[in-house]
């Protein structure tokens, strides 16, 4: 089981990880729906 600590380190990558691919397209606008989608898509490809 991870310790609080390795759980907030991989919180932060993920929301590091996010801020990047978001940024990718400065011009483009996300829904609440494409951030869900976004971060269902980045769990499962953690857990693979």
């Amino acid at each position: 089981m991870p310790t609080e600590k390795e759980r907030l380190d991989v919180l932060k990558s993920m929301a590091y990880d996010l801020t990047i691919i978001v940024e990718k397209d400065p011009e483009k606008t996300y829904t609440a729906e494409d951030i869900k989608k976004m971060i269902q898509t980045y769990i499962a490809g953690v857990q693979q």
